[in-house]
């Protein structure tokens, strides 16, 4: 029913992305080593810094989300360094799978799919291994609709003396992350998600301490990924041709996060967050993440006895909504949708609806309605 272009993305990134956000990234590709350009990517570079309120610099770098977790690794981690991987989730396991490729001292602390990671079992984990002097963890994992506890799980890496390296792809422009207050010593995170711009950019900042750590690592490991070929060049001065256009759009969807303010801009991502996952409960649904430890940036919900998942997925396309399923050994138990980036009250009415008639549709034992008056009344009530 409705073509490619006229479907609205509830997946979780890409994400839908604001007119003035194309406009600006269809304009004349200009050279990027002139004064022009280097104040576009400096102005970028600043307004970003404000979204994770951070005094260090941003880097801007052509490639996915993933580019920047493979550069964490090969530029901090040695043959001989012990890193210990948090993984409870796909892209947890992205990390490990990078970790392992620099040294045979990667460890992991695994938890099941949908629980949160605390912070004393992080604890524990690094008492078991004290020659651990690399932490990672994803932050908000997309695969399971998880929100580790980031900054207190900060204070017992840093307790044992460790760098930490955040994935905070999904999180970082929807929802809280304190770059310098929580002592995060490598920061990621990219362009397709809270950020609202297509695939392509990923962010990269790092401390002193991190930056300390990088001198001393084999330079040979990484060419395109150097970090410090970047830190050492004057602000736009990017060793490789950057993505010109992205970052004319990066510029655009940073003046729209700033205009709403990110204080206000968390506040609406945690409270579709939950209108979301009430409306899915009153359908008589149950969310998959632990109940403490859920994400308000992407939901995921199993998906109910004699249902089918496949037709829930094409229904809602054929109402021109798109939503994703599981992952992995997740695929067909559940399905994730979700809320960021452009994603209001108008646009949650939408989704919720569509996917009460999906839901019907393929056989779960629902009412219609309730899903949706529970949105309605969550939104009149505030």
């Amino acid at each position: 029913m409705y073509k490619e272009d006229r479907t609205f993305l509830a997946i979780p990134g890409p994400v839908e992305i604001h007119p003035k956000v194309y406009e600006a990234m269809n304009r004349h590709t200009y050279g990027h080593r002139t004064s022009h350009f280097k104040e576009i990517y400096r102005d970028s570079m600043e307004k970003f810094q404000s979204t994770i309120n951070t005094k260090r610099d941003v880097q801007i770098h052509a490639g996915s989300g993933s580019f920047g977790l493979h550069t964490a690794i090969s530029n901090l981690v040695k043959s001989e360094d012990h890193v210990l991987n948090i993984v409870n989730g796909k892209f947890g396991e992205r990390m490990e799978k990078i970790t392992d490729r620099f040294t045979s001292n990667s460890h992991t602390l695994r938890t099941e799919y949908g629980r949160g990671t605390s912070p004393n079992m992080v604890k524990e984990a690094l008492e078991l291994h004290p020659d651990v002097s690399i932490v990672t963890i994803t932050h908000n994992e997309t695969s399971t609709g998880v929100l580790n506890p980031l900054e207190e799980i900060s204070e017992v890496v840093h307790d044992h003396g460790a760098l930490l390296i955040a994935d905070c792809i999904t999180s970082a422009g929807g929802d809280e992350v304190e770059m310098d207050r929580w002592n995060i010593d490598f920061f990621i995170s990219g362009s397709q998600k809270c950020y609202g711009l297509p695939p392509g950019l990923s962010f990269i900042s790092f401390s002193s301490s991190a930056e300390e750590k990088m001198q001393n690592v084999t330079r040979n490991q990484d060419y395109y990924g150097d970090l410090l070929q970047f830190a050492k060049a004057e602000i736009g001065v990017t060793p490789f041709t950057p993505a010109v256009n992205l970052i004319y759009g990066l510029q655009a969807s940073l003046d729209l996060i700033l205009e709403e303010g990110m204080i206000n801009r968390i506040v609406r991502h945690r409270k579709m967050g939950r209108l979301y996952r009430d409306a899915m409960n009153s359908l008589g649904l149950d969310l998959f993440a632990e109940k403490d430890y859920r994400s308000n940036t992407v939901t995921t919900t199993r998906v109910p006895v004699n249902t089918n998942p496949n037709i829930i997925s094409q229904t809602a396309l054929d109402y021109g909504i798109m939503i994703a399923g599981g992952q992995g050994s997740l695929k067909g138990n559940i399905f994730r949708v979700g809320h960021m980036n452009l994603v209001g009250p108008r646009e949650l009415l939408m989704i919720v609806s569509v996917i009460e008639i999906a839901l019907k549709n393929a056989g779960a034992d629902i009412s219609l309605g309730d899903g949706i008056r529970m949105v309605q009344e969550g939104l009149i009530s505030q």
